[in-house]
């Protein structure tokens, strides 16, 4: 069975219609408060150093061009989803590069490598990357049915519920010091997309180990790790961030939690975060 969680559903509406076409504006509104929050949490000398120095913009989603999906959409609020939200790039005073990345599962994982080069290089001071999830059932059933291919079996049974769940998010990323240290690792090919291979990566200093994987369940998850999507639902390109409300939840201190995300096929990609 699938449950989807959506920005812009109104339960007085037929239950049918509040998955399928939900109203638009609360999700851009979501995006325009989690922009606040982020910004808000610096202080107010690094907001105003953020605002005054070289700063990217990158703007994430799964679907690329999703708003055909949408219903009774202005042309504006159309280009803030499918292409740039302009309001956010105002707001955090971006006049240099700005960008969208659509990369379905890989879109965070993406951005962060792009932000981690900008800054190895010098080329900026400041990575701002905003985006979310937009659980349109219609492409949230195609993307299980790739996962899926792989095992084509009529009979099999799966077990529990599907929960895809709609989440925004912006991240700051930069060189000074923070709560958090973040670093991308290489896309791993592998004949299987299992994140314990011993012999692909050194995982001797990592604490914990998440896995942001598919929603298919017919893979049993390894005992020794965190199925995020198990623990808060499946987000597509902001599931890997749930590993960051994780530490959080748990207070997590002194250590390294490894991200793994799996390809559709094979490999996977990671990335470390030391809290």
């Amino acid at each position: 069975g699938w449950r989807f969680k959506r920005f812009g559903s109104r339960r007085e509406i037929y239950t049918r219609e509040i998955t399928r076409r939900p109203e638009h504006t609360p999700y851009i509104n979501a995006l325009d408060k989690v922009s606040d929050a982020a910004l808000h949490s610096m202080s107010a000398k690094e907001r105003m150093l953020l605002l005054k120095s070289r700063t990217a913009f990158i703007y994430i989603d799964s679907w690329g061009e999703s708003g055909v999906f949408e219903y009774n959409i202005s042309s504006l609020n159309l280009s803030t989803i499918d292409t740039l939200p302009k309001n956010l790039v105002k707001k955090f005073s971006i006049s240099d590069v700005t960008c969208k990345i659509r990369g379905e599962n890989f879109s965070l994982y993406q951005a962060m490598a792009m932000a981690q080069d900008y800054l190895a290089w010098d080329v900026f001071d400041f990575v701002v990357i905003c985006g979310g999830y937009r659980a349109v059932p219609l492409l949230a059933f195609t993307a299980e049915s790739m996962i899926q291919s792989e095992v084509k079996n009529k009979k099999r049974l799966i077990p529990g519920i599907n929960i895809s769940i709609e989440r925004v998010g912006c991240f700051i990323f930069s060189k000074r010091e923070s709560d958090l240290k973040i670093h991308c690792g290489p896309y791993i090919p592998t004949a299987t997309n299992n994140p314990h291979l011993p012999d692909v990566e050194n995982t001797d200093d990592i604490d914990l180990l998440a896995y942001a994987g598919g929603i298919n369940k017919t893979k049993p998850f390894p005992h020794t790790g965190i199925d995020l999507i198990a623990r808060y639902g499946c987000s597509g390109c902001m599931t890997p961030a749930l590993s960051w409300q994780y530490i959080n939840q748990y207070a997590l201190h002194n250590g390294c939690l490894r991200t793994v995300i799996p390809g559709v096929v094979s490999g996977y990609a990671y990335f470390d975060t030391w809290y």
